[in-house]
């Protein structure tokens, strides 16, 4: 499988459906790829090089190559959420590609998108419902369910459309205003609650595997429980250990095959040496 390309992207706009996935392991992100996810987005620390928010809770934070390894011919975003500066947003763009982003996700303004673009650094960004600016839109909910909000998002995808983003998160907009929005857009809509119209169907993978401890938001779909088979895995590690704990104290481990050997005549060598 070739990795795609920004180009090829761009080539598939308007002509083929995507899936994107966000992950924050690699189990997570080597089954994405196996199961033949265009896209992954990860989110990037760019000080430790590690992971963000696990998506279950077994799987904490994990090294950025570990997943990047994982996944080698997947295109993958690493999140870097909002930066202080456009200087210090290259800068994490470019560590974030040093150690194998294929592009960002930056939460900046479009301004922000433009300084990384004229850098070659390809970004992706965010309109409608934006968790962390959410206070804007009056909280967690649809964002442009009448004209004047809808067509402020509207120009909002434009601005960035302008600005060079590549690609745009469009998360909980009415379908028929996704559907507008991708049509007049040069940049891939990547809809997350937004409906089947956008260039690509994004989800988070805790969200189709039944591993959300939180409630399943309303556009996304189980599409297998799998915490059955991680209580298994735990039960099974735990059986496991406690194996191990009662061997050695019947001192049945380690057996002979466990232990490196030495000679009788070097053994007794060493025993005159140390008196």
């Amino acid at each position: 499988m070739t990795k795609l390309t920004v180009k090829d992207l761009f080539e598939k706009k308007g002509k083929e459906k995507l899936t994107e996935l966000y992950v924050t392991n690699a189990l997570e992100a080597h089954a994405a790829a196996a199961a033949g996810i265009d896209i992954l987005i990860v989110s990037f620390k760019k000080e430790t090089l590690r992971t963000g928010v696990p998506t279950n809770k077994w799987f904490r934070d994990a090294h950025i190559s570990d997943i990047r390894n994982a996944a080698p011919n997947t295109f993958m975003i690493y999140g870097l959420g909002q930066l202080s500066s456009k200087e210090k947003a290259i800068d994490a763009t470019l560590i974030a590609r040093d150690n194998g982003a294929d592009a960002v996700y930056c939460g900046n303004s479009p301004s922000y998108i433009e300084a990384l673009r004229n850098e070659g650094l390809p970004a992706v960004s965010h309109i409608g419902l934006i968790p962390y600016k959410s206070t804007w839109t009056g909280g967690f909910k649809a964002v442009g369910k009448d004209a004047e909000s809808a067509f402020r998002v509207y120009q909002d995808a434009l601005a960035y459309d302008r600005a060079g983003a590549i690609g745009l998160e469009v998360e909980c907009v009415p379908d028929r205003v996704a559907e507008i929005i991708t049509k007049k857009v040069d940049l891939l809509t990547l809809s997350m609650g937004s409906g089947p119209k956008c260039d690509v169907e994004f989800l988070f993978i805790q969200d189709v595997i039944g591993t959300n401890t939180d409630r399943v938001p309303k556009h996304a779909k189980v599409f297998k429980d799998t915490n059955k088979s991680y209580d298994n895995l735990l039960e099974d590690t735990i059986d496991g250990l406690k194996k191990f704990v009662t061997d050695v104290n019947n001192k049945s481990f380690p057996t002979p095959k466990n232990i490196v050997g030495i000679e009788d005549n070097e053994y007794e060598k060493f025993l005159n040496k140390v008196g």
